[in-house]
C-alpha cells in the first residue's frame, strides 16, 4: 500500500467517517456534486436549506460482522507500530461487503497513537488517495475471489499518530445472473416439473421446491465446505435435481465445486465435490476461496432471514458497529449528557459535518474538531469558526463560547461575518480585489456618509484580517489626520510652497506609505482650496492610480475601435485628430497617446509623446519581406512559434476568416463537440476562441505592417502559453505553497537567465545576454500523458486512433463538468468575452478541470521499460515546480509579466498542443468521425498522423492505431546521428516487457500527415545527481527525407524485418569490437597480448631462478594476439558490409518525399537560454533567420545544417509534403499599404476627419482630464470597465477602411 501524504485539506474524525460509511451507497451515481465518503461537505450557507447528504434511495447500511475475516483489537489492547486491524463486514440491505483496515505498520516515523488520554483523542483522518473501478472494469474483472468497486485511503492528522486507515468497498458476491437461477419463483418451479416428469415415481409425492429450500441446500453444502468436509454431492440425488438440475453448474463452477465421474454398472454417475479451503488467515489481500465461500454464506442466509417464507431456522447476526468502532480506536468516546437539537429541521445540523464531527461529541470533543479543521485546513478557518458559533449558540455551551471568544481574540472571522463586510461595500466576497480598490471604496464610503464611518471601518477592519493584509489593517486602524499632523508627518508648514510639499511627499513616499503621504497631501491642499495640489494628491494614492484616464477611455478617446491596431495606425489616429483641434483637446489627445504607449510599451509613441510637435517617422518594412515580432519578456519561443504558424496556410486560413470557421454555440453543436476523444466545455470553447481572434490581430499586422516588427499582445502570449491547468497552478503556486520548489537551481531564480554571457547570434546585431534578458528555457520532455501510455501494460500502450487526446486530456472528462453556474447560455451564438470574464468562469471551475486540463500533445515514440533493446531513451526529468508566485501587493503590470514568466515555463510539447488544442476547440467540425463522434477539422488534417504499433502476442501480432502530432527523437549520447538514425529508434523492432514477459514490439506509420513535426528531445535526466542537462550531440538533418520505410505496408515491412537482423548483428560486432579494444590497461587486446608475450620472452632470456615460465606460453600468447587481431579485421570488414547494406536498403523507396520548411533552434542550457527560428521560402528559394523583431536572410546555410559544439542546437524540425508544399505553406503573405504610415494628411477618410474632429457631439462633451462623461458615470456606479466593447458613440471612426 503506497502512502502519499496529504496538503492543507480538510478531514474528519474516526466517528464522522464511520457515520458517513454507513450513509454512503456505492451503487449510483453521485447525483449531488461531490462524494460523501471522501469530498469535504459542500459549506452551508443559511437561509438555503442545508444540502442533502444523501438521496433517500440510497442505502443506509445495516452492517453486520464477518467473525472469521476480521482482526479486532481485544478490550484492553494498545496499539504499537506493528498493529493492523481489519473489521471485515457485510450490508443485509444491499449485500455490499465493507472492509475497514486500521495500519500502524506504514509510518514508522510516528510513534505515538491517538488516544482519549492524549492530546489528540480521536483519529482526525485527511484523505489522500481512491481507486475505483469503472462498470466496465468491474464487469470484466477475473479476480472473483476479490470484486471490490473502489477503495479510499485516509491518513490521521495528528503529528505523531502513524495509523492509515483503508476502507475497501466490494460489491455483492452472488452475481445477479445465478441469484436468478436460485430464487426466481417460476425458473425453480420449471425445473422442478421438468425433473419429476422425467421419472414420475421416483419423485412420487414430491413437488417443486421452493426459492427457500434452494438456498438453504445450496448454504449446507458451502458450509460443510467451510468446516472442511470431503464430501461429494450426487448429481441424481432428488433434492439436488429438484434444486439444481443442471441449469446451475455455471454457480457450483464459479463456487469452486469440482465436477467428478464414476462409472457404476454401465452407467456413468456425475458428483460435485465441496470446494478445498485454504488455511485460514484474516489478511484482506490476497483473497481466497476460503473467503470467497465464506461470504456466499453469509449473503445466503441473510437471504433465507429476510425472506417473508423462510423456515424455521434462526438467524441472529451479530452487529459491526462494535468491531468497527475498535479498530478505529473511538470506543466509549465521550458523548453529549443532553438531548440537543441545533436546528428543527434537521437531527444533526450540518455544521457538525463542516467540522469533520458528529452530533453526538461533547463540547471538548467539538472544539477538537475545530482546531484540527483549522490547523489542516487554513484557507477555511472563517468557515470553521461559523460553524463552531453556531453549535456554540445551539447547545448554549459555555465551554464551546469560550473557545469562540478565544478564536475571536486570536483575530478569528466567520465566513458569514466576512461576507457581510464585503457586502457592505457591494463587493462579491468570492471575486478577487485588489487592496487598494477595497481602500477606494472605503474612503468614498465614509466622505459620503459620515455617519457609517464606524460601521465602514469596522467591515474594513475584518476584510484586512480575513486578507491577512496589513494595509487595509492600517487603513482601517487609521482616525482622521489633521492639518497639524499632515504637516508634521510631511515635515513642512502650513505655508509651504506646493512645489515643496510635492517634493517632500515624493521623500516620505520612498520611506512610508504612499496612501498615507496622499492623504495628508489633501489635508493640505484642502484646506488651501489648492487645485493643482489636490490633483497631485490624488495621483499619488494608489487607490486612484491608472484611473485619471484608463486605457479604454485612451481609446475611445483618439476614437480607435479596435486596440490591437499597430502602432502606426494609433500614432495615424493621433495626429489625425490634433492637427486642427484647439490646444485644450490636443492635450488631452495627447494624455490618451501617453496612457497607451506606456501599456503597449511602444517605442515609437513614447517618440511621440516626448516631442509632440515633431514628426515621427516609423521604419518600414519591404512589402515583399516578412516582419518581426517584438519580445514582450522572455516570449521568444513564443515568437518562433507564431511565425511558424503564420506560413502554414491552412492555420492562416482558419485564423485569418474566422468567422466561416466559427464555432457555433447552440446546445446541439456543443453537445456534439469532441476534440481529442473528448467533450469540450464551453468556457474552453470561448477561451479557445478569445485566442484566435488575438492571433487573427496579430495575423493581420504581420500582413499589412509597414514597421519591420509588430508586437503581440500580452493576452495571446498568455492563451498561446497557458493551457487551463497550467493558469490553475499558477493560481496555486503562492509563497505559502508548499509545492514550490524545483529541483533545478536555476528555477528558483527571480529572473531566469543565463550564467555567463551568451554569443551574439550570426546575422543578428544582438547584445550578449545577461541574467536579466535571457529568455526561459521551454523544457522539451515528453508530456505525462505520453509517459502514461506508452508504459509497460499492453492495453495502455497501445490505444485506439479516435481515442487518444492530442491535448492530454481524460476522455472521461465532460463538457458538463466544466461548466460553473457562470456559464454562458448555450443559446448565445455570437458570444465574445474578454478573458477577464473567463477566467471568472474558469475560477469557478477549477477544481473539477483543474487536474484533466493539461494540454499537451500527443507525440509519436516509444518510451517503455526495454530489455535487449536497440536503444533505450534517456531518462525524462521530472517537470520543475515553478517559483514561488508572490501576488501581494503587486501591481496588474507585475503580476501579469510574472504570469507570463510562469507559462514560458511550460513544455515545449504542451504549448504547441495548447496552440492545437485551442484551434480545434474554436472552430466547427469539416465532419464528424461516425464510430467515436470526434472532430474532423483542417488543423487535424494537416498535423495529425497515426501509427500502427504492433505488440507480439504468441504467434501473432496485436495491433492498435495510436494518434500524433510530432515525432520524439534522441540525440545519440555519443557522438552524431542522423536523421533516420534519430527516427529508427522510434519505429524499429524492441524488446519490451509487459506483464513481466519479453515480447516484441514495433510501429509503423499507417497514416502520413502533410505536415510532420520532428521534436528533438535534448534534455537528459541524471536521477543521481537530480540535475537536467542539454544533450549537445548533433542530429543531422537533410533538406529532403523520405518516409518510405517507415509506412505500414507488408513489402516494406519484409525490408525493415531484413534491416533489424543487420543492426542486431551490427550491434553485437560493435560489442565484441569495444570489448576487444577497450581494456582497463588502455590498450587494444591484442597490443595487450603482444606486449606480454615481450616481456615473459625478457624475463627467459635473463633466466631468472626464481621466475618459472611455461616455455609454450609466449607462443600460445601470440597465436592468440594474431587470432584476435583477424577477429577484428573481420568484425571490421563485415561491418563495413552491413552499414553498405542498412545504407541502400531503402534509397529506392521515394514516394513520399517531404521538404524541410522550419527549424527552431536554441543556444543555452537546460535551464535558460535563446530560441528562435529558420523558415524556408520555396518560392524564392532562400532561408530566413526570424529571431525576435530581426528577419533576416540566410546567406551560409551551414549555421543551420552544420552544428558547431557548444553552438545553436535545433529543436524542432518541419518537413511538409513536397507535391503539396505550395498549398500547404507560404513565408510571405504581405499586402502592405501604398501611403507610409503617419502621412495624416493621405489617410483615407481624411477629408471628413477635420469637420468630424472640430464638430463633436455636444452631448457627449470631452473630458480633458479624464474620460467622457458616460465613461465617469460608469466608473462612479461602480460599473467594470474591463473588455475592449468600444462603441463609436455614432461618430464616424478616421480610419475605418484604413
Amino acid at each position: 500500500m503506497g502512502i502519499t501524504e496529504v496538503d492543507a485539506r480538510p478531514g474528519k474524525t474516526a466517528p464522522r467517517l464511520l457515520q458517513d460509511l454507513l450513509d454512503y451507497d456505492p451503487r449510483r451515481v453521485r447525483k449531488l456534486g461531490t462524494n460523501l465518503l471522501i469530498d469535504p461537505p459542500p459549506q452551508y450557507k443559511p437561509p438555503k436549506l442545508a444540502p442533502l447528504r444523501f438521496l433517500p434511495e440510497d442505502c443506509q447500511h445495516r452492517l453486520f460482522r464477518k467473525d472469521d475475516q476480521s482482526r479486532v483489537p481485544s478490550v484492553n489492547e494498545k496499539p504499537s507500530n506493528d498493529s493492523y486491524y481489519i473489521a471485515a463486514s457485510y450490508c443485509s440491505k444491499c449485500y455490499h461487503h465493507f472492509d475497514v483496515i486500521v495500519d500502524y505498520r506504514q509510518r514508522p516515523d510516528r510513534q505515538r497513537p491517538c488516544d482519549l488520554n492524549h492530546e489528540y483523542p480521536l483519529h482526525h483522518l485527511q484523505h489522500c488517495q481512491s481507486s475505483r473501478r469503472s462498470e466496465n472494469e468491474i464487469r470484466d474483472a477475473s479476480d472473483k475471489y476479490d470484486p471490490w468497486i473502489e477503495e479510499h485511503n485516509w491518513l490521521c492528522s495528528a503529528p505523531d499518530c502513524p495509523v492509515v486507515v483503508v476502507v475497501r468497498i466490494s460489491s455483492p458476491r452472488i452475481k445477479r445472473r445465478h441469484l436468478k437461477l436460485l430464487t426466481d419463483p417460476e425458473l425453480i418451479f420449471r425445473r422442478g416439473t421438468k425433473t419429476i416428469q422425467a421419472d414420475p415415481a421416483r419423485y412420487e409425492g414430491t413437488g417443486p421446491l421452493t426459492s427457500i429450500d434452494v438456498l438453504s441446500v445450496l448454504r449446507q453444502y458451502l458450509a460443510d465446505a467451510l468446516k472442511g468436509q470431503a464430501k461429494r454431492v450426487a448429481v441424481r440425488n432428488k433434492k439436488f435435481l429438484l434444486a439444481f438440475s443442471d441449469d446451475c453448474d455455471e454457480i457450483f463452477e464459479f463456487l469452486e465445486f469440482k465436477p467428478m465421474f464414476e462409472d457404476q454398472n454401465d452407467v456413468t454417475d456425475k458428483f460435485w465435490t465441496l470446494p478445498t479451503m485454504e488455511p485460514f488467515t484474516s489478511d484482506i489481500k490476497p483473497k481466497t476461496t476460503r473467503q470467497l465461500v465464506d461470504d456466499v454464506v453469509l449473503e445466503l442466509t441473510q437471504r433465507i432471514h429476510d425472506d417473508p417464507l423462510r423456515s424455521k431456522v434462526t438467524y441472529v447476526p451479530l452487529p459491526a458497529l462494535k468491531d468497527l468502532e475498535k479498530v478505529l480506536g473511538m470506543t466509549d468516546y465521550p458523548r453529549v449528557s443532553r438531548v440537543i437539537n441545533v436546528d428543527e429541521s434537521n437531527d444533526e445540523s450540518p455544521y457538525f459535518a463542516g467540522l469533520g464531527a458528529v452530533g453526538t461529541f461533547d463540547d471538548q470533543l467539538v472544539a477538537f474538531a475545530y482546531r484540527r479543521q483549522c490547523a489542516c485546513d487554513p484557507s477555511n478557518k472563517p468557515y470553521y469558526l461559523e460553524c463552531l458559533e453556531d453549535i456554540a449558540n445551539g447547545r448554549n455551551s459555555e465551554d464551546l463560547q469560550e473557545e469562540l471568544v478565544m478564536a475571536v481574540s486570536l483575530g478569528g472571522q466567520t465566513q458569514k461575518a466576512i461576507d457581510d463586510a464585503y457586502k457592505f461595500f457591494r463587493l462579491d466576497p468570492y471575486e478577487f480585489h485588489d487592496d487598494d480598490h477595497i481602500i477606494g471604496l472605503y474612503r468614498s464610503r465614509v466622505e459620503a456618509a459620515p455617519r457609517q464611518a464606524e460601521e465602514a471601518r469596522a467591515c474594513l477592519t475584518i476584510i484586512g484580517k480575513a486578507r491577512e493584509s496589513a494595509k487595509v489593517q492600517e487603513e482601517a486602524s487609521n482616525r482622521t489626520m489633521t492639518l497639524e499632523e499632515a504637516c508634521q508627518f510631511l515635515n513642512v508648514t502650513p505655508t509651504t510652497e506646493s512645489d515643496s510639499i510635492q517634493a517632500a511627499a515624493i521623500a516620505a513616499g520612498c520611506e512610508s506609505d504612499a496612501a498615507k503621504v496622499a492623504r495628508a497631501v489633501k489635508i493640505i491642499a484642502d484646506e488651501r482650496k489648492d487645485t493643482a495640489l489636490h490633483f497631485y494628491a490624488s495621483n499619488l494614492d494608489p487607490a486612484n492610480q491608472g484611473r485619471t484616464l484608463d486605457v479604454e477611455s485612451a481609446y475611445r478617446r483618439l476614437q480607435i475601435p479596435d486596440p490591437h491596431v499597430p502602432d502606426e495606425t494609433v500614432l495615424t489616429y493621433y495626429k489625425s485628430l490634433s492637427q486642427s483641434a484647439p490646444a485644450g483637446s490636443k492635450d488631452s489627445f495627447l494624455e490618451a497617446l501617453h496612457v497607451i504607449s506606456e501599456v503597449r510599451r511602444s517605442e515609437l509613441l513614447k517618440a511621440q509623446v516626448k516631442e509632440p510637435d515633431k514628426e515621427v517617422v516609423t521604419v518600414r518594412a519591404p512589402a515583399d519581406q516578412p516582419v518581426g515580432l517584438d519580445n514582450i519578456g522572455n516570449t521568444c519561443y513564443l515568437n518562433s512559434l507564431l511565425q511558424y504558424y503564420y506560413t502554414v496556410k491552412a492555420v492562416r486560413e482558419v485564423v485569418m476568416n474566422f468567422d466561416d470557421y466559427r464555432m457555433p454555440l447552440n446546445a446541439d453543436t456543443l453537445s456534439a463537440k469532441r476534440v481529442g476523444g473528448r467533450a469540450v466545455a464551453k468556457v474552453e470553447i470561448l477561451k479557445a476562441q478569445n485566442f484566435v481572434e488575438e492571433l487573427r490581430n496579430l495575423f493581420i499586422n504581420l500582413k499589412a505592417a509597414s514597421t519591420r516588427s509588430v508586437k503581440p499582445t500580452q493576452d495571446l502570449a498568455e492563451l498561446t502559453l497557458f493551457s487551463t491547468a497550467t493558469e490553475a497552478n499558477f493560481r496555486r503556486a503562492s509563497v505559502s505553497s508548499p509545492e514550490a520548489f524545483s529541483v533545478d537551481p536555476a528555477a528558483s531564480r527571480p529572473v531566469y537567465g543565463p550564467e555567463l554571457p551568451q554569443p551574439p547570434v550570426p546575422t543578428r546585431p544582438a547584445p550578449a545576454l545577461t541574467p536579466g534578458d535571457a529568455d526561459i528555457e521551454m523544457i522539451d520532455r515528453p508530456s505525462q500523458s505520453l509517459d502514461q501510455h506508452l508504459g509497460n501494460d499492453s492495453t495502455s500502450t497501445l490505444v485506439d486512433l479516435d481515442q487518444l487526446t492530442p491535448n492530454g486530456l481524460d476522455n472521461n472528462q465532460g463538457s458538463d463538468e466544466l461548466q460553473g453556474p457562470g456559464s454562458l447560455r448555450p443559446d448565445d451564438n455570437d458570444a465574445k468575452m474578454s478573458l477577464t470574464e473567463i477566467s471568472h468562469i474558469e475560477n469557478t471551475a477549477e477544481e473539477e478541470c483543474k487536474e484533466d486540463d493539461k494540454d499537451g500533445v500527443i507525440s509519436a515514440g516509444f518510451n517503455g521499460d526495454e530489455s535487449a533493446s536497440a536503444e533505450e531513451p534517456p531518462p525524462v526529468p521530472p517537470r520543475n515546480k515553478p517559483a514561488p508566485i508572490n501576488t501581494s501587493g503587486e501591481s496588474e503590470d507585475t503580476l501579469r509579466a510574472q504570469k507570463l514568466n510562469f507559462g514560458a515555463q511550460q513544455d515545449v510539447t504542451e504549448v504547441i498542443g495548447n496552440v492545437m488544442f485551442r484551434l480545434q476547440c474554436a472552430i466547427k467540425p469539416t465532419s464528424i468521425d461516425p464510430e467515436f463522434g470526434e472532430q474532423i477539422d483542417q488543423i487535424r488534417e494537416t498535423f495529425y498522423g497515426a501509427n500502427a504499433v504492433s505488440l507480439k502476442k504468441l504467434d501473432n501480432f496485436d495491433v492498435k492505431l495510436e494518434a500524433w502530432a510530432n515525432i520524439i527523437v534522441f540525440p545519440s549520447l555519443d557522438g552524431a546521428r542522423d536523421i533516420y538514425e534519430a527516427l529508427d529508434v522510434v519505429f524499429d523492432e524492441q524488446t519490451v516487457e509487459i506483464d513481466r514477459t519479453l515480447t516484441k514490439q514495433f510501429a509503423s506509420i499507417s497514416k502520413l500527415p502533410p505536415i510532420v513535426q520532428v521534436q528533438i528531445q535534448r534534455t537528459a535526466y541524471n536521477p543521481v545527481t537530480q540535475q537536467a542537462s542539454k544533450n549537445q550531440n548533433r542530429i543531422v538533418f537533410d533538406e529532403t527525407i523520405y518516409f518510405d520505410r517507415y509506412m505500414s505496408n507488408e513489402k516494406v515491412l519484409q525490408r525493415r524485418k531484413d534491416a533489424w537482423k543487420w543492426k542486431s548483428r551490427l550491434r553485437q560486432l560493435e560489442a565484441r569490437q569495444q570489448s576487444l579494444q577497450d581494456t582497463k590497461a588502455g590498450m587494444a587486446v591484442p597490443d595487450a597480448l603482444r606486449a606480454t608475450t615481450e616481456l615473459l620472452r625478457s624475463l627467459q632470456e635473463e633466466e631468472l631462478s626464481d621466475v618459472e615460465i611455461d616455455p609454450t606460453l609466449p607462443e600460445a600468447l601470440e597465436d592468440r594476439s594474431l587470432e584476435i587481431s583477424q577477429e577484428l579485421e573481420d568484425i571490421a570488414e563485415e561491418t563495413t558490409v552491413l552499414k553498405k547494406r542498412l545504407q541502400d536498403q531503402f534509397t529506392d523507396m521515394r514516394a513520399h518525399r517531404y521538404r524541410l520548411q522550419a527549424v527552431f533552434m536554441h543556444r543555452g542550457s537546460s535551464s535558460y537560454g535563446h530560441y528562435w527560428i529558420y523558415i524556408y521560402d520555396f518560392e524564392r528559394d532562400i532561408w530566413r533567420e526570424y529571431n525576435d523583431e530581426y528577419v533576416s536572410v540566410v546567406h551560409d546555410r551551414k549555421q543551420i545544417f552544420e552544428q558547431t559544439t557548444g553552438g545553436a542546437t535545433p529543436y524542432y524540425l518541419v518537413y511538409v509534403r513536397d507535391e503539396d508544399k505550395d498549398d500547404l505553406v507560404d513565408a510571405v503573405c504581405r499586402e502592405v499599404a501604398d501611403s507610409p504610415v503617419g502621412d495624416s494628411a493621405n489617410a483615407p477618410g481624411r477629408s471628413e476627419l477635420d469637420d468630424e474632429v472640430m464638430d463633436m457631439r455636444p452631448d457627449i462633451p470631452l473630458d480633458i482630464n479624464g474620460s467622457d462623461e458616460q465613461t465617469a458615470n460608469t466608473r462612479a456606479a461602480g460599473a467594470s470597465t474591463s473588455g475592449w466593447d468600444f462603441p463609436n458613440e455614432g461618430r464616424r471612426s478616421p480610419l475605418r477602411e484604413w
